[in-house]
């Protein structure tokens, strides 16, 4: 519908520059707004799908001075505009409202308090020996040699390792970190067990972990769920990366001890990996003697064919100690014919079974081939020598392959050891932890990283579903708060909802919800869990009239302490407040 035009007759006489400027004394005109008579023409108007009523006023002076001072309250960024509250299930006013992109593009991650953002805190690793950082009851554990420049090149000595964790809506809303992610052009918002933000540098330039190698992380949450997914934030493409399901170990108290699998730290990778070095160094030892085990002599079997072959030695260590050596063809095997050994062959292969107590003779001519087993014999004397021989082979054999099997194990009895260790060391950190935090039903997340950056556990939420309302926003002075980002959690649900201006707001009337808002000198808007109860519609146009707290925030701490009344304790819920 065109809404009807209202000619305004202002006089032919141009406004001198001292006229112009007696006008902008805005509380002068302010006052004798608030005295002056309008004519309102109620007019239904859409902007954006949504309806609203346009206020259509007969004093041109009070409206051009009331677009003044709002453009230059918000001149750096062009938002909604309001005219009028609008109205709720109970009261029934005029409004317009318009809604505009901003001119400025904000970075990625962007707090979206001034001056306030979750600290990080700094520690010094050495580089060559790697070490374990302790934060709150989270551990990370750095194996060695894990840094290198941007280059590549492994990097030495002392490393600083900046550090910071985001475990509630107080510090996941005070990071600016975005908290939504997209898939399959669908984007859904995140339910957190925890975020984390770590960073290396030295001498003030960042460093990288180096190929091969991962950082394992250990953070302690009280999420209501072990299924929660693990993403690294990709601030290049702007969008979260799906890595894996993180490993959740429950920490209450009648947590039993880890059986049959272990975790190893990479403090104790290094000499793990020694260990079954050695062993596996002994087990090849063990291959190379076995091949010389000496074949036991036997002797020619009467009216069976045997011939020689010229074996090489270097080939068959077995065999070098024995003189006069025959071959025999197994009995057993139909595949060898009295008439092969007059044929003169052009190849001829011999080839010891896995086991040592047989070998396979393969002979070829052209496109002929053949392969039978036979067995090393000997005749008369040189049988009885062959056995001399054969005793003391083995027993020289013997002791050297014994020597080699204590080896071994000896070796891996020290590796059960130490991952015996391990396993008792995790243990006792658990029950640590325990004692240290006596969370109810916290658990320990525990996964492995192999870069800098940010990474959050989470389970992806679609938005709140019951109640889907056209909002305006105001405060307790009926000031225009429509230009304000609009911050929604329900109060068991480590998720936050963000509805930019001029958007819907979706809420589960269900649930408790609490919603608040930051304005420009900093002060917290909020929105109560019993504001939200007294709305009573699902649909249509509310007000939602926040109320601005006195102080402004200046640190997460003062945020934590002004949710507090409304969502209790934020570090204890999500265990945060733990300190080691």
């Amino acid at each position: 519908m065109k809404n009807n035009k209202i000619k305004i007759e202002t006089g032919s006489e141009k406004l001198t520059k001292e006229e112009i400027d007696s006008h902008k004394d805005f509380n002068k005109v302010y006052k004798t707004y608030t005295t002056t008579k309008t004519n309102t023409v109620k007019t239904p108007k859409k902007f954006g799908g949504m309806t609203t009523m346009v206020v259509v006023t007969t004093t041109v002076v009070v409206t051009t001075i009331g677009a003044w001072k709002y453009w230059n309250y918000h001149k750096t960024v062009t938002q909604p505009k309001v005219t009028a509250t609008a109205s709720n299930a109970n009261k029934t006013n005029t409004s317009s409202t318009t809604t505009a992109k901003s001119t400025t593009k904000r970075p990625y991650i962007h707090p979206p308090i001034k001056g306030v953002d979750v600290p990080y805190k700094t520690y010094s690793v050495d580089a060559n020996k790697g070490g374990t950082i302790t934060y709150n009851n989270s551990k990370i554990v750095i194996p060695a040699s894990s840094f290198c420049d941007a280059n590549g090149k492994a990097i030495t000595g002392k490393v600083d390792i900046k550090y910071r964790e985001f475990r509630n809506a107080a510090e996941f809303f005070a990071s600016g970190i975005p908290m939504t992610y997209d898939s399959a052009g669908k984007q859904y918002t995140f339910e957190s067990a925890g975020m984390l933000d770590v960073r290396g540098y030295q001498n003030g330039k960042p460093v990288y972990v180096r190929t091969g190698k991962e950082i394992q992380v250990s953070m302690v949450t009280t999420q209501r769920s072990i299924s929660y997914n693990m993403y690294e934030l990709d601030t290049n493409k702007q969008n979260w990366t799906y890595l894996d399901k993180s490993k959740s170990i429950p920490i209450n108290a009648k947590t039993k001890a880890l059986k049959d699998t272990i975790s190893i730290p990479p403090t104790e990778q290094k000499q793990v990996q020694q260990i079954q070095t050695s062993i596996a160094s002994i087990q090849k030892e063990e291959a190379t003697i076995e091949k010389t085990k000496p074949v036991e002599p036997r002797k020619v079997t009467a009216g069976r064919n045997n011939f020689n072959i010229d074996a090489d030695q270097h080939d068959y260590p077995e065999l070098a100690v024995y003189k006069n050596l025959l071959w025999e063809p197994d009995p057993a095997d139909k595949n060898y014919k009295p008439s092969y050994a007059a044929i003169t062959w052009d190849d001829a292969s011999l080839k010891r079974s896995a086991d040592g107590t047989m070998y396979t003779f393969t002979v070829k001519k052209g496109a002929e081939q053949h392969s039978f087993i036979v067995h090393p014999v000997f005749e008369g004397k040189d049988y009885d020598a062959a056995m001399k021989e054969y005793d003391k082979k083995y027993e020289d054999y013997q002791v050297a392959y014994d020597k080699r099997k204590a080896d071994e194990k000896k070796q891996q009895e020290a590796y059960e050891a130490l991952l015996a260790k391990i396993k008792k060391d995790q243990e006792e950190e658990q029950q640590k932890m325990i004692a240290r935090s006596n969370l109810i039903g916290a658990v320990t997340n525990m996964f492995y990283i192999s870069n800098f950056g940010i990474y959050n556990t989470d389970c992806p939420e679609n938005l709140p579903h019951g109640a889907e309302v056209t909002p305006q926003y105001t405060d307790n002075n009926n000031d225009n708060l429509n230009y304000n980002e609009f911050y929604l959690v329900e109060k068991d649900k480590n998720a936050i909802y963000d509805y930019h201006p001029g958007h819907n707001c979706r809420f589960n009337p269900k649930v408790e919800n609490f919603a608040w808002m930051i304005t420009p000198d900093n002060k917290l808007a909020i929105y109560s869990i019993e504001d939200f109860s007294r709305i009573g519609i699902t649909s249509g146009t509310v007000v939602f009239r926040m109320k601005v707290l006195e102080k402004p925030i200046t640190s997460v701490e003062d945020l934590k302490a002004a949710f507090k009344p409304y969502l209790g304790d934020l570090d204890k819920q999500w265990g945060g407040s733990v300190r080691s």
